[in-house]
C-alpha cells in the first residue's frame, strides 16, 4: 500500500497549487507550519480502522509521506528526497501508546524500525506539560519529549528533546520546537503549527508553504 500511495502522490494529476490525495483516500486537514512546511492529513477507505496518512510539502515539493495507527505509532515512513523507507517491526519492546499518554500524562517507548541500513532502535518518552493550549482555534495539549535513535550496533543516528503538540480530536502529534544532535551537527528547530485548515476553508490542500520560508532562504545564504 505504501509504494502505491507514494507513486500516486508523485505522478498523479493535481490542479496547480493543490495537493491531491490518492484515489480512494480523503483529506481532512491541512496544517501550515512555521518551518516552511505545509502538511496534509488523509485516510484511505482500503486501510484498517485507525490508520491515517500525513504528507509534508516544502519548497521542493512533496518530501515525506508517513502512516500512523490509532496509537500514533510510526507504521511506515517514506522520505522522497533520499528514497529511504522505514517500517515498524512488531512486536515492540515497549510500544508507543497515545492512549497511555492521554490517560496517565506520560508514555515511554522502545521500538525498532526496518530500514535499508538494518534495524534502527528508537527509545524515548512523551510527557504532557500543558493542557488547554489553543492555536488557530484548535484545542491541543503541549508535550515535552526526549528521543534517541540508534543503529543495531548502538551507534547514535540522532537524539533530540523539545516540545510538541497533541490533538485528542485527530489522535496524533503535531510538531513543535526542539534541539537535535547528530554525530556531525547540532541544531534547533521551530516547526510549530500556525494554521489549521479544514475542507471548505481557504488554503485547504494548498501545496505552498506560507511561514518561515524567507528565514530559511536567508540561512542558506549565510551558511
Amino acid at each position: 500500500m505504501m509504494r502505491a500511495v507514494v507513486l500516486a502522490l508523485t505522478v498523479g494529476p493535481a490542479a496547480a497549487g493543490t495537493f491531491t490525495p490518492p484515489q480512494g483516500c480523503t483529506a481532512f486537514l491541512t496544517v501550515q507550519n512555521r518551518s516552511c512546511i505545509v502538511e496534509h492529513l488523509w485516510t484511505c477507505a482500503a486501510d484498517a480502522p485507525g490508520l491515517q496518512w500525513r504528507g509534508e510539502i516544502d519548497r521542493r515539493g512533496l518530501v515525506y509521506v508517513g502512516q500512523i495507527d490509532a496509537e500514533a505509532q510510526w507504521i511506515q515512513s517514506y522520505f522522497l528526497i533520499s528514497g529511504e523507507r522505514e517500517a515498524l517491526i512488531t512486536p515492540a519492546a515497549d510500544p508507543a501508546s497515545f492512549s497511555t499518554l492521554l490517560q496517565s500524562g506520560l508514555d515511554t517507548y522502545d521500538f525498532s524500525l526496518d530500514t535499508a541500513d538494518g534495524p534502527h532502535r528508537v527509545v524515548g518518552f512523551d510527557r504532557i506539560a500543558e493542557r488547554d493550549v489553543t492555536i488557530d482555534g484548535e484545542r491541543l495539549l503541549r508535550t515535552e519529549y526526549s528521543i534517541r535513535k540508534t543503529r543495531a550496533d548502538g551507534t547514535m543516528i540522532y537524539e533530540a528533546e523539545g516540545s510538541e503538540y497533541v490533538s485528542e480530536t485527530h489522535g496524533r502529534f503535531f510538531s513543535g520546537t526542539g534541539d537535535v544532535t547528530r554525530p556531525d551537527e547540532t541544531f534547533s528547530y521551530d516547526s510549530r503549527p500556525v494554521d489549521f485548515i479544514y475542507p471548505g476553508q481557504s488554503g485547504f490542500l494548498s501545496d505552498t508553504p506560507l511561514y518561515g520560508c524567507d528565514a530559511l532562504a536567508a540561512s542558506y545564504v549565510t551558511e
